[in-house]
């Protein structure tokens, strides 16, 4: 393989790494890992553990709640202190997911 072609190779290598890493976030759960796609495409951390996250924890990472929610992976926020704050995430998913005229009621 001439430089060149090992160039190209690792451009192409590099910008799928970074495609994947802004569209999605790899979550390791008690049941196992979990690929959620993120509701915006930034480049935030790409692994978060939540085995052992708190509420406070969680409030610090919203968009990644938001996007296990919107993923349909509820059930992992299952910690009991969590279902007030699962909730309220779920109501404020709704209501951004809402064409504009039903949020302004017109």
């Amino acid at each position: 393989m001439n430089r060149f072609s090992s160039f190209v190779l690792g451009l192409i290598v590099g910008v799928v790494g970074l495609y994947i890493t802004m569209h999605y976030s790899l979550v390791r759960a008690a049941d196992g890992y979990h690929i959620i796609p993120k509701i915006a495409a930034k480049f935030e951390v790409p692994y978060t553990d939540i085995r052992n996250l708190s509420l406070e924890h969680w409030q610090r990472k919203q968009s990644l709640a938001l996007a296990i929610l919107k993923a349909n992976k509820g059930h992992l926020l299952k910690d009991q202190s969590l279902i007030g704050f699962r909730q309220s995430t779920q109501r404020m998913l709704e209501q951004f997911s809402m064409p504009s005229t039903a949020r302004t009621g017109s």
